[in-house]
């Protein structure tokens, strides 16, 4: 039990300093160093921030991680383990090629963007028991902790191309809206088929199960083109010729949405703290009842191990609300840069997955409903930064 306490003290005193932002890692990802004034406060390496700049770039122009593997070896460029070796020890590298897991964890990793991101993975307690990783809900994330390497309209960029691409089925061709378009119902991408009367997309749970599980979502890619591109078009003269009009109303519209999420988030996270606090009451209640023979030291481990319980899944919520909270509160919508974004393409005649990429974040299609007597289908686009426009 005195073990058991260590370790949980030792434990907590870790969580709180990840909690404050400070590094408490063994390994510094690629393009960053302990500062050596502060061991718990990260500054960039300059010579490896050069390699993250140079993926990240490769990225943002659509390449897949397969292709920046090769470029990254062509040049000779240190793989991120040896790089810490040349860097940290002044040894000599090993020979190494690049994977396309390295390339993927830099592009997904937060950090570059300077946030710290630390708790990934569920460490051993008493026993030796292999790591496990926590769901990404359960992270704990403090915006701003160090200076970027990424700027954050990259990042966004990258993340939407990663999450778009996939591998292309047979004519090796990856389609216009692919990753981007989902049901409205389930959430699940709309798949792309070509018959001979047209091509279209529909929903892919609808037709890998049938009604059962979803309905079919139908739109023809014409259609569907046609009502992005005059959206694009309709927002792009609205920003250059309106622009303080709209940019009012859309920082009204977004101001509410999030005043009322961080509402919602508070109320939450003061519940979960007053709970925190009665559970620390309690199991000090415990040792002391154990300690005075009020409680058979059966019924105290039993009841132990369930308060434990409960006070690890109320932390683990804490810990989450307020990730939630700091998020929020450093994610406000950026109206200036939406404008920016869309200001360009006031002219634009065609869509390309470029300009998809660097305006949209989804296309949320809804099964088609009668509307006098004809068959309306809504299309709701969510931009980069703002979301839907309503």
């Amino acid at each position: 039990m005195y073990a058991a306490d260590i370790s949980k003290k030792i434990r907590s005193a870790v969580k709180a300093k990840q909690l404050k932002g400070e590094w408490t890692g063994a390994f510094v990802p690629i393009g960053y160093q302990r500062d050596p004034k502060n061991i718990n406060r990260l500054i960039i390496e300059e010579s490896g921030a050069a390699v993250v700049r140079r993926i990240f770039a490769l990225a943002r122009e659509d390449k897949g991680s397969n292709t920046i593997c090769d470029a990254l070896d062509a040049d000779g460029v240190l793989t991120p383990r040896n790089h810490y070796r040349w860097v940290k020890h002044g040894r000599p590298p090993k020979p190494a090629r690049w994977n396309e897991g390295a390339v993927v964890a830099i592009l997904r990793n937060r950090m570059y963007l300077g946030d710290m991101v630390q708790g990934i993975y569920d460490c051993p307690r008493f026993r030796r028991t292999t790591p496990k990783r926590k769901p990404k809900s359960e992270w704990i994330i403090t915006p701003g902790t160090h200076e970027p390497i990424i700027d954050k309209e990259t990042w966004e960029l990258v993340q939407k191309n990663i999450d778009a691409r996939h591998k292309p089925m047979g004519s090796g061709i990856i389609r216009l809206f692919s990753g981007f378009v989902k049901c409205e119902d389930c959430g699940r991408a709309l798949t792309y088929a070509n018959p001979k009367a047209g091509a279209y997309y529909s929903c892919g749970l609808y037709r890998r199960y049938g009604n059962r599980v979803c309905t079919s979502h139908y739109i023809r890619l014409d259609v569907l083109e046609q009502a992005v591109l005059d959206d694009i078009r309709k927002y792009a003269k609205l920003a250059k010729n309106e622009s303080d009009k709209l940019t009012k109303w859309l920082c009204e519209q977004n101001g509410q949405k999030d005043a009322n999420r961080l509402k919602t988030l508070t109320a939450e996270l003061d519940k979960l703290s007053v709970r925190h606090a009665e559970l620390e009451h309690i199991l000090k209640r415990l040792y002391e009842d154990n300690v005075n023979a009020k409680l058979p030291d059966d019924m105290f481990r039993k009841f132990l191990a369930e308060y434990r319980q409960e006070q690890s899944e109320v932390q683990a919520k804490i810990s989450n609300t307020e990730q939630q909270i700091k998020e929020t509160e450093a994610n406000q919508k950026d109206t200036g840069a939406w404008m920016k974004l869309i200001q360009k393409h006031t002219r634009i005649k065609k869509l390309d997955r470029a300009v998809l990429g660097e305006l949209v974040d989804k296309i949320v299609v809804s099964e088609a409903k009668e509307n006098d007597e004809q068959k309306v289908t809504d299309v709701t686009i969510y931009y980069r930064f703002i979301g839907a426009v309503s």
